[in-house]
């Protein structure tokens, strides 16, 4: 007879925090392994290479200036201003602040390329983790996510679909931005990482949720914060 199970409980709050910190680690882990972000970072990942060469920028502010475009252009097809828009951004800069801590510490870290396959794995797991405890919140997520679910809001199209397409040409234009900056057949940012990363996100991601789901039950701690998100 199988044994059943009593859920713990589990609070959206800190889903919201550890989808943040688990997300934020595995893009600092792929950063710092030189093989590779995922697809949906390639375009900042390849800004933040070519501005670092000549300024101090990090990492974490390419990601949320970028993101800030993923935003404007969602704006212009939505048409309509919302609270919600700040809400996502405000995420974005605390993912960003904390990838940025997250290099700063791995940075501490002697490099060698065992080190850098062990970042690679380790991210390919962790990085799935995050995006099924985020499914978990009533919190505005960061702003690639955000897009996915408001274009999914106004044209009813498969998530899953939206995800693939909006990953796939933030992928090409990593690839294109990488070309462009550092010569045809330079693949920075889009790498052997990224395909890693990116079969793991298709193959842990349900995994992880049916994870979550059989040993949590979730419950809002702040009942009075969440109406500020709807």
């Amino acid at each position: 007879m199988k044994e059943i199970r009593e859920k713990k409980l589990a609070y959206t709050e800190y889903a919201y925090f550890f989808g943040i910190f688990f997300l934020s680690l595995s893009s600092a882990l792929l950063a710092k392994s030189g093989m590779g972000v995922s697809l949906a970072s390639a375009p900042a990942y390849v800004l933040w290479v070519k501005a670092s060469l000549t300024q101090n920028v990090s990492f974490g502010t390419a990601e949320y200036t970028f993101q800030a475009f993923v935003l404007i252009t969602l704006f212009a097809i939505r048409g309509r201003p919302k609270k919600a828009y700040l809400f996502s951004f405000a995420s974005t800069l605390i993912y960003a602040f904390t990838l940025d801590a997250m290099m700063t510490l791995l940075g501490f870290i002697p490099l060698n390329m065992y080190v850098r396959i062990v970042y690679v794995i380790i991210a390919s797991v962790i990085g799935p983790l995050s995006i099924a405890l985020m499914s978990h919140t009533y919190i505005t997520p960061y702003s690639y996510t955000f897009f996915i679910d408001e274009v999914n809001d106004k044209f009813n199209v498969d998530s899953k679909a939206i995800f693939w397409a909006l990953y796939s040409l933030s992928g090409l234009i990593g690839v294109g931005l990488s070309f462009y900056f550092f010569g045809p057949g330079r693949f920075i940012g889009a790498s052997v990482g990224s395909l890693v990363y990116t079969l793991a996100s298709i193959f842990l991601l349900r995994p992880w949720e049916k994870f979550i789901e059989k040993r949590f039950k979730f419950r809002d701690k702040y009942k009075q914060l969440k109406r500020h998100f709807k």
